[in-house]
C-alpha cells in the first residue's frame, strides 16, 4: 500500500539540525514559515498555500508536488512588526513553487556549530527558496549573511542512530 503524502508534508520541515529556519505545512491550506539564527528573529509569517493537483498530494513517493503559497500579514505568536519592517510587500505576492518529496536516508552536515550531523527519513526541495530573494527584504544585512534565499532543502522525521 502506498504511502499517503498530506500527512507527511503537513509538518515541520527543518533546514538545519537546530530548527532556526523551518517551515510548517498545515492540512487547511495555511503554514508558518520562521528564520532565526539564535536569538534574532527575521521572520516569523502564516502563509496560505494550495496544490495545483490533488493527485499530487495522492501521489507515491518520490512525489513532485507544484504548489501556490502567499505569505501572508497575520499574525503567528509574534508581533506583526517583525514581518513588515523586515520585509517589502512583494514577498507578501502570491508565489507558484514546485516541491520535490523524497522518502530515504538524508544526512545534513555543516549547518550547525554544535557538531550534529542528523539524519532524516525524509526530505523537501524546493525549486526556489520558501524565503524571500533579497531584493524583498527592506533590512537586508541579515538577509545577506545568511543568504536564506538558497536555502532549498528541508527534512524532518530525525533516524535515531
Amino acid at each position: 500500500m502506498a504511502e499517503t503524502l498530506l500527512p507527511i508534508l503537513c509538518d515541520t520541515w527543518t533546514w538545519d539540525p537546530n530548527n532556526w529556519c523551518t517551515t510548517k505545512f498545515n492540512k487547511n491550506g495555511t503554514g508558518e514559515l520562521y528564520c532565526r539564527v539564535e536569538f534574532n528573529l527575521f521572520i516569523a509569517a502564516e502563509f496560505d498555500w494550495k496544490a495545483q493537483s490533488k493527485q499530487q498530494i495522492e501521489a507515491s513517493f518520490p512525489a513532485t508536488i507544484d504548489i501556490d503559497m502567499t505569505l501572508s500579514k497575520r499574525n503567528i505568536d509574534t508581533p506583526n512588526l517583525i514581518k513588515a519592517e523586515v520585509l517589502e510587500d512583494a514577498a507578501f505576492r502570491l508565489k507558484t513553487y514546485r516541491l520535490q518529496l523524497e522518502k530515504g536516508s538524508f544526512q545534513v552536515t555543516g549547518r550547525t556549530t554544535y557538531g550534529s550531523n542528523p539524519i532524516y527519513k525524509y526530505r523537501l526541495l524546493w525549486d526556489k527558496s520558501p524565503y524571500p530573494p533579497l531584493d524583498e527584504w527592506k533590512y537586508q544585512p541579515p538577509a545577506k549573511a545568511g543568504k536564506y534565499w538558497e536555502r532549498k532543502d528541508f527534512y524532518q522525521s530525525k533516524i535515531e542512530a
